[in-house]
């Protein structure tokens, strides 16, 4: 023990010892953002494996090229009208017309208002939101669905300017 904190006393092997540790810590910071890039990147790539299905394509049903930074799908929840049920799976639209498929477990928690409700009393129309995780056939499994109001429906009461 008294041989080692001799060794530390050197100036250079201090500086050694501090330089191998912040460059272990940056490359498993590294590591964690390439890990939840990857899953983000995966599940966009497995959403175009079933393009016709879940978005919208070009004017001849093609796809559109040429992806954006923002164009990744939301992964981990949808935000969209009900256009199916088929427990445990439920289809939703968002706002685009990008379907998203959301499957329903036995622990996922159904909320409507400040009630819990089983997956047997969503509706076809009902606009919710999800969160929850991907899978690895582009589906979202819900930990949480809240039925929401339907924003198109909601008008705002704002004073008129004068």
């Amino acid at each position: 023990m008294k041989k080692i904190k001799e060794i530390f006393k050197d100036f250079k092997i201090r500086l050694t010892v501090y330089i191998l540790g912040f460059l272990i810590i940056a490359l498993m910071i590294f590591q964690a953002g390439m890990f939840v890039g990857f899953k983000k990147a995966s599940f966009s790539f497995r959403m175009g494996e079933q393009y016709f299905r879940q978005m919208k394509g070009g004017p001849n049903g093609l796809p559109i090229m040429g992806m954006g930074r923002d164009d990744f799908g939301n992964s981990h929840g949808a935000i969209g009208k009900i256009v199916s049920i088929k427990l445990p799976t439920v289809v939703i639209s968002d706002r685009d017309g990008v379907e998203k498929t959301i499957l329903v477990s036995t622990s996922t928690d159904i909320k409507k208002f400040r009630s819990t409700i089983k997956a047997e009393e969503l509706r076809v129309n009902d606009f919710i939101t999800v969160i929850g995780s991907p899978d690895d056939k582009a589906q979202v499994e819900a930990k949480l669905i809240r039925i929401m109001p339907n924003p198109d429906d909601m008008q705002l009461n704002l004073p008129e300017a004068k």
